[in-house]
């Protein structure tokens, strides 16, 4: 997935370059028709920086009057842009993005991507995960601890704020870290509007930032994939669920249970995905007693184990405290 956005982005701001020279070029006949004379400025100002170029490099000229003869030039460009009604900006070059010139990098000699590019990567890869703008930009940086209560949860010495600062602390913990953490394995366990599925946003779109390869899929849609690979015969399909580095699954626990398939399906899942050391972050909102007479001791095992990071989030809906 990430390879072929690269591919897709890269073709279109080379699409986007031949646009802007198209625009370029029409901009200057329409300018040049208005004004034979723009058209002798504009190729003055060519002929000084290549020909000087030329006398530099073969010892015949040197480059200290170059800016101010350029001066002189853009001086007499803008004034005639001017009295035939033209903006003075009129014949820069065209481009959405300034920094980069709509290449997409930037920076000598070495070069990197630039800020457009990235966003509109992360966007691109947000879409092809399923996630909507409202998801997207659910981050470690907007994340409110204040939404969150202050007060004691019962039974306990604190709060359900100083807890959720724990957990995410943990989440960003991993999503920076990864795959240099002791346990690759996370369960998000608690009732609905706990801030699992907010967490779990958050974390997919750091690991997608530094470069993991990442898919984000519900519960529902993971078995909707098994069930069509197990009716068909086609274990292809489950292919891209296996082979993410990090395999982040929504809400286990509102998928039907299918005879043959939902059970068996979890476990091999699970199971595979642990001996290929690669990591699966599981939201749900059962409780253990409930995972395990859903999901067989076998599965729960799993996910009850040294092997898997849990983290049991408490406390009240911050869905009603927003309201």
């Amino acid at each position: 997935m990430r390879n072929s956005i690269l591919q897709e982005l890269h073709a279109e701001y080379e699409q986007r370059q031949l646009a802007n020279q198209r625009e370029e070029a029409k901009r200057r006949a329409k300018a040049e028709a208005a004004c034979p004379e723009i058209g002798e400025v504009l190729s003055a100002r060519q002929n000084l920086i290549f020909g000087t170029l030329r006398g530099i490099l073969e010892g015949r000229a040197a480059a200290q009057d170059i800016p101010k003869r350029m001066d002189v030039l853009n001086r007499r460009l803008s004034s005639l842009l001017r009295q035939h009604g033209f903006d003075e900006t009129y014949l820069d070059p065209v481009c959405r993005c300034p920094r980069c010139q709509d290449t997409g990098y930037v920076g000598e000699p070495i070069r990197e991507r630039c800020e457009c590019f990235n966003q509109a990567f992360y966007a691109r890869m947000y879409q092809k995960m399923g996630l909507n703008d409202t998801d997207a930009a659910q981050s470690f940086a907007t994340f409110d601890l204040g939404l969150f209560s202050a007060e004691k949860l019962p039974g306990k010495d604190y709060s359900q704020r100083e807890l959720m600062n724990v957990i995410r602390k943990t989440c960003q913990t991993y999503a920076e870290q990864y795959p240099a953490v002791p346990v690759k394995d996370m369960l998000l366990m608690g009732q609905s509007g706990l801030g699992k599925t907010f967490l779990m946003h958050a974390m997919a779109k750091e690991l997608i930032r530094r470069g993991v390869n990442v898919l984000m899929v519900s519960a529902y849609k993971l078995l909707d994939i098994a069930r069509k690979a197990y009716l068909s015969g086609n274990s292809e399909a489950m292919e891209p669920l296996m082979d993410a580095e990090v395999l982040l699954i929504d809400d286990m626990g509102v998928e039907p249970l299918m005879e043959n398939i939902t059970i068996p399906q979890w476990f091999n899942l699970i199971n595979e995905r642990q001996l290929q050391g690669k990591g699966t972050i599981i939201s749900t909102n059962l409780m253990e007693d409930e995972l395990r007479r859903r999901y067989t001791e076998r599965i729960a095992s799993r996910l009850l184990s040294n092997q898997c990071t849990l983290l049991q989030f408490a406390g009240d809906d911050i869905r009603r405290v927003k309201v």
